[in-house]
């Protein structure tokens, strides 16, 4: 599997965002919080994601966009282990990547609870597709 990002990966919508924030599950890995939720519709990833930094923390759009470029780039780069989880069970599901941390992230960092957030969402969605 090629390591890209396409647009069709990504999560849009409004319909789409606000479905997630009134009926998803979540979990928390510092820095992030973590929305998901199964979907039903027909979507060429598995996964789809949006990844969001408040603006009440980093007023600054340079630095939320550079944040965001950082989770997208990490994200990218292991999501090939949380797409051959979803294949298996057939599940599609979509994701929210909420940033609450106040100061600038380090990549390493950053790399490391992306990495730590899809193993641990791998698990929860076995949960869920278990308890169906």
């Amino acid at each position: 599997m090629a390591n890209t990002f396409h647009k069709e990966e990504r999560l849009s919508g409004i319909k789409s965002f606000e479905d997630l924030m009134a009926s998803g599950s979540s979990f928390f890995v510092h820095p992030f919080r973590i929305i998901w939720m199964p979907v039903q519709q027909e979507q060429a990833y598995p996964a789809r994601v949006a990844f969001a930094v408040s603006k009440r923390n980093f007023k600054s759009a340079v630095k939320r966009n550079r944040i965001k470029r950082i989770l997208r780039e990490s994200y990218r780069l292991h999501k090939h282990e949380l797409y051959s989880a979803l294949e298996l069970k057939s599940v599609k599901i979509a994701l929210l990547y909420v940033y609450t941390q106040k100061e600038l992230p380090l990549r390493a960092e950053v790399e490391g609870k992306i990495i730590l957030s899809l193993q641990r969402l791998k698990k929860a969605v076995d949960a869920a597709s278990k308890s169906d």
